[in-house]
């Protein structure tokens, strides 16, 4: 499961850090395509030209890049024109392998070279090698990956179309959205879900793949059963259903459905309705949308068929909203279970932080599973708690949980993901780091317990 999780890590930091490439191609589409705005057979081929060969080597280099540094990127770019030049519908999928794979070897081949050849050398042979393995890799994708890749399309494509023909697409939802709740959205999105809606969105123009994990219906709809059935939290969730809907952060109704997992059959539900309804009005997007908003999915929906992703979207709203109203009804717990135990969660946050030391903080690192959205709200929201309260020199920032950088004196993480952090961070935790969990990393209030324990610190 770790694994799972690292391996979606991974995949999303290097999908969002190109997510403006994917807007790029998504907008000039919705704009330029035959069924856009402004029809443009010129402009629509410059989307073209970007997405078969510009976006596979930029998301190979940053593969690459993050495995062995600059010299791995660009090892990683020449690599995969290999794939390039064999067949343009695999380019997307075989970035996102051969760019890894093109970064780790040249780290490790080059630390072995490197020691065998004199430092006056080292920067004609580190070019030279650069050259020899990307070549070798170049004719070994182009000879052996992209058949391979070819092959695994047209059965992933085959597997899609079996789905829509039995009418079986929306039980998808029944894998997306649980893993949504525990944090395996990053695996599921980047990794499957955008590679698959790039190459449909290529063919057709649109791709109903970039809807079932961004589509914040099933979220926005528990959370109207929240807001209805706690009149005394409802400025809490009605927040929520804002930072949800037009914020995008899905995540910031996962610590209630983690308190009543009950409520994870209406957010199924609605996800399948939702996913039926996209299929069979042919909604579609014309790129990815990060974060999942309803600004940002009506802006890549084309002017044909916004209106069917907005019905898409309400009625996934409406069946998780008169879904979660019965189970919210039906549970044994009282009405207001939920509530009380965010709170909780939100009033006891400390974890690993020992009261009597007066070790001083300095930097701060709120974190969530990619390192952007939840926990750079977050981080915003801390920032201004210590401005209101006069605590000065202190750094807060947003990191991914496996990217935080030395020098962190303290971690903020969500409460409920705290379990799933990697272990090497866990151990890292001592007498000069400390951690605090909070409820949700969205709320003011969750940082009380951290404001008093940094005033009584002196700081």
């Amino acid at each position: 499961m770790e694994l799972l999780r690292k391996t979606g890590r991974f995949y999303k930091e290097i999908i969002i850090n190109n997510i403006g490439i994917f807007i790029f191609i998504g907008i000039l589409s919705v704009i330029f395509h035959d069924y856009g705005w402004f029809p443009n057979e010129n402009m629509y081929a410059i989307s073209q030209l970007v997405y078969h060969v510009a976006l596979p080597v930029l998301i190979s280099f940053e593969g690459g890049r993050k495995i062995g540094g600059n010299s791995g990127g660009l090892t990683a770019a020449l690599a995969v024109c290999g794939i390039a030049a064999g067949g343009t519908e695999s380019g997307l999928w075989g970035a996102l392998l051969i760019g890894p794979a093109a970064g780790f070897l040249w780290k490790y081949s080059f630390q072995w070279i490197s020691c065998k050849c004199k430092a006056s050398l080292q920067m004609l042979v580190k070019n030279l090698w650069i050259a020899v393995l990307a070549g070798l890799m170049a004719g070994m994708a182009y000879a052996v990956l992209t058949p391979v890749m070819n092959q695994f399309i047209t059965l992933l494509s085959r597997f899609t179309d079996m789905l829509v023909e039995f009418g079986m697409f929306g039980t998808l939802a029944f894998i997306i959205e649980p893993a949504k709740v525990f944090f395996l959205n990053n695996l599921m999105n980047h990794s499957i879900l955008v590679p698959l809606g790039m190459g449909q969105a290529a063919a057709h123009g649109s791709s109903v793949f970039f809807l079932l994990e961004a589509n914040p219906g099933p979220g926005f709809g528990m959370l109207g059963a929240l807001f209805l059935c706690h009149k005394e939290k409802r400025q809490e969730y009605g927040a929520a259903m804002f930072t949800q809907a037009v914020g995008g952060l899905h995540e910031v109704y996962f610590p209630y459905v983690l308190s009543n997992l009950w409520l994870l059959l209406p957010l199924m539900a609605g996800g399948f309705t939702g996913n039926l309804t996209f299929q069979y009005l042919h909604a579609g997007l014309q790129g990815p949308v990060s974060p999942g908003s309803v600004v940002t999915i009506l802006l890549m929906a084309g002017k044909n068929t916004w209106l069917f992703v907005l019905a898409g979207l309400a009625v996934s709203t409406a069946v998780s909203f008169a879904g979660s109203l019965l189970v919210l009804k039906m549970t044994t717990k009282s009405n207001n279970t939920v509530s009380k135990e965010i709170s909780s969660h939100d009033k006891s946050p400390v974890n690993n932080i020992n009261e009597e030391k007066n070790m001083k903080i300095q930097r701060i690192a709120v974190i969530c599973d990619g390192g952007v959205g939840t926990s750079a709200m977050g981080a915003s929201i801390l920032r201004r708690r210590l401005a209101q309260e006069k605590l000065t020199g202190i750094q807060v920032d947003a990191y991914a949980a496996d990217l935080i950088p030395d020098g962190i004196d303290l971690i903020v993480c969500q409460k409920d993901l705290y379990d799933h952090l990697p272990e090497k961070l866990k151990s890292d935790i001592g007498p000069s780091r400390e951690i605090y969990t909070a409820g949700s990393l969205l709320t003011a209030a969750s940082y009380d317990g951290l404001v008093c324990l940094l005033r009584e610190r002196g700081r």
